[in-house]
């Protein structure tokens, strides 16, 4: 089972993916999708998720609400992740790239979770 970690908390790929399992979320993503914990400017670690898009589907600036929907499904099935990780780096930064996103999510890999 792989991971990554944010402030000692492990981040499984199968509470992002049932986040994004949402049928208003779900109607316009592949389901696919890459996590990693890279470092700001301050060099603090955040929460990275790509997010591949349904072909077809644009973003349209859903980012946020994707976030939203993560952070929340997070605190609620990731014990470790509501009560380590501070509440002001809980909300992961999302970026969204067409199917089959060659730095990504290249076509022919079913799920590249982490990097």
């Amino acid at each position: 089972m792989f991971a990554v970690s944010l402030f000692g908390a492990n981040i499984y790929p199968e509470n992002v993916s049932e986040a994004l399992e949402r049928p208003e979320i779900a109607a316009w993503t592949t389901g696919r999708f890459v996590l990693r914990t890279p470092e700001d400017v301050d060099g603090d670690r955040y929460l990275d998720v790509t997010v591949e898009l349904a072909p077809g589907s644009e973003g349209d600036g859903r980012e946020a609400a994707v976030a939203e929907a993560i952070r929340a499904h997070l605190v609620r099935r990731n014990s470790e992740f509501a009560h380590h990780v501070p509440a002001a780096r809980q909300t992961p930064a999302v970026r969204f790239r067409p199917v089959g996103d060659p730095e990504n999510l290249p076509i022919g890999v079913r799920h590249r979770y982490s990097r």
